[in-house]
This record gives C-alpha cells, structure tokens and sequence, in this order.
C-alpha cells in the first residue's frame, strides 16, 4: 500500500481490522499507527518478554500466512 493513497484507510479498515482483533495475552497491546502495527507487552523479566514476544508473533505470522500478506521487520 502507498503512503498517500485515496484508498490506503479504506483497505486497512477492511484487510487489517481483523489483525487487530486477534487473541493476544493480556500483557500484550496491538497497535495500529498509518500503515505500521506495533506490538507492546509487559513483562516482569527480560526472558519472560521474548517468550511473550515470540507467542504474539506467532499469531501475527499465522494471520499474515492466512491472509496472503508479509511484514518488514
């Protein structure tokens, strides 16, 4: 999707919401900023965050497979 495009807001309403809406744990935020998706969580250790981190991409990848689409990192 183009920055600036008429049609960029529609499609991601339309394609992306479900992304949004995905099962994440409860120490975990989807956000959705233009075109960019951030995932922020919390956690009491270092290790327990990239445990929690690999869990939600996981899921992040899953929907991107299922939908045809790819991420940059």
């Amino acid at each position: 999707m183009s920055k600036g495009s008429s049609q960029g807001p529609g499609f991601w309403n339309i394609k992306y919401n479900s992304l949004l809406n995905l099962e994440f744990g409860k120490r975990t935020k989807a956000i959705a900023v233009a075109d960019d998706l951030q995932i922020a969580l919390r956690s009491d250790t270092i290790r327990e965050a990239e445990n929690f981190a690999n869990i939600e991409i996981s899921k992040v990848s899953t929907w991107a497979k299922d939908n045809k689409r790819t991420f940059n990192e």
